[in-house]
């Protein structure tokens, strides 16, 4: 009889231990959660004043309007929840906001640079954390004249629950897109070459500027010393000149005056429209290249024309871009070099 309860015993305690391995293999649902969320919005990791990205991540884009952002250069970042579409901000816990910042400023939490952001505008993951009682996701944005700005994204969940891997995914990508792979940018940014190096400032400007980059599309982009560049896409060309702030870069083209700016990143050129790396892969040549001319129109082809009642498509396809453009009430003007083009309900009503 002994042995009988020995045994029973026994396996008893054989059976838990194997089901507490088993349950133990499957790991704790808290970390299956946030294993699945990390892998799903890949956080990106920035300086420690959020001021640069170290490594990207993923970038992902609101579907939500109304998300408010501070500037990094705060302690905490203001919270805010999804609710019936929109991104609301709680009493509560822009009270704790206020509280973490001190409000040491004029005008109290009021003197905060902030912004609100709106369905389809672009961030960066910085930090997935599981609360009690929410889901907490940091996003920061890119770079505005005034610095990046960040936000937390606050959402609720049955306080002591833990939704499913699944379920935790749906509930953030109810808000957060994560956009396609040729969208990411700085994921795609290609090594420097090993002979690629840094050259010696010139002009006075911040290193590394003159030189050849290239961007992930397979465009190039050539910088020299003298302050003017070229730009080669396709089988085209654009030439012009650009400029160097203390940590970006704006290129503006001489045929159309438009612009084209960069934030400087560790030798490579971030294009702040697209997040596209252009990779920096060499020096420049010491002088600037010949610019190839356009080949010439048949001898039949037309000059172009411009008439009243024509469209903004119809004229820039005629004269190309504008140099300029100015809204004044309800008109419209492009501005050419030798033109004056106003529009009046999106038609042409006067040449000058």
């Amino acid at each position: 009889m002994k042995h009988v309860r020995w045994f029973h015993a026994f396996g008893l305690t054989a059976i838990t231990l194997m089901l507490s391995a088993a349950l133990g293999a499957q790991g704790d649902p808290k970390d299956l959660l946030l294993k699945k969320l990390n892998e799903q919005f890949v956080p990106t990791k920035f300086t420690a004043d959020k001021s640069d990205i170290v490594t990207a991540g993923v970038v992902v884009a609101l579907k939500e309007d109304g998300l408010l952002v501070y500037t990094v250069t705060v302690p905490m970042a203001p919270i805010s929840v999804p609710k019936k579409g929109k991104l609301t901000q709680g009493f509560g816990d822009m009270l704790g906001v206020g509280m973490a910042d001190g409000l040491n400023r004029p005008g109290g939490a009021a003197g905060i640079p902030k912004k609100t952001l709106v369905t389809g505008e672009k961030v960066w993951v910085r930090a997935i954390e599981l609360a009690k009682d929410s889901i907490m996701v940091q996003v920061v944005t890119d770079p505005y004249d005034d610095g990046r700005y960040f936000a937390t994204l606050k959402f609720l969940i049955p306080k002591g629950t833990i939704p499913t891997s699944d379920d935790g995914v749906k509930m953030i990508s109810e808000v957060l897109d994560v956009q396609p792979a040729q969208d990411q940018g700085a994921q795609q940014a290609a090594e420097p070459t090993a002979d690629a190096t840094p050259n010696p400032a010139q002009n006075g400007l911040p290193t590394p500027i003159a030189g050849q980059y290239l961007s992930p599309g397979g465009s190039r982009l050539l910088l020299l010393p003298d302050g003017s560049f070229t730009k080669f896409v396709g089988g085209g060309q654009g030439h012009g000149q650009y400029a160097v702030g203390v940590d970006n870069l704006t290129l503006t083209f001489t045929s159309t005056g438009f612009s084209q700016r960069f934030k400087i990143q560790g030798g490579n050129l971030s294009d702040m429209s697209t997040n596209q790396v252009w990779a920096r892969t060499g020096d420049a040549p010491a002088a600037p290249l010949p610019e190839i001319a356009p080949p010439p129109p048949p001898a039949d082809a037309p000059a172009p024309t411009i008439t009243l009642g024509q469209t903004k498509d119809q004229v820039t396809a005629a004269f190309g871009q504008p140099l300029k453009v100015a809204s004044l009430g309800g008109k419209v003007i492009f501005y050419y070099k030798d033109m004056k083009v106003t529009f009046s309900s999106g038609k042409v009503s006067d040449v000058e």
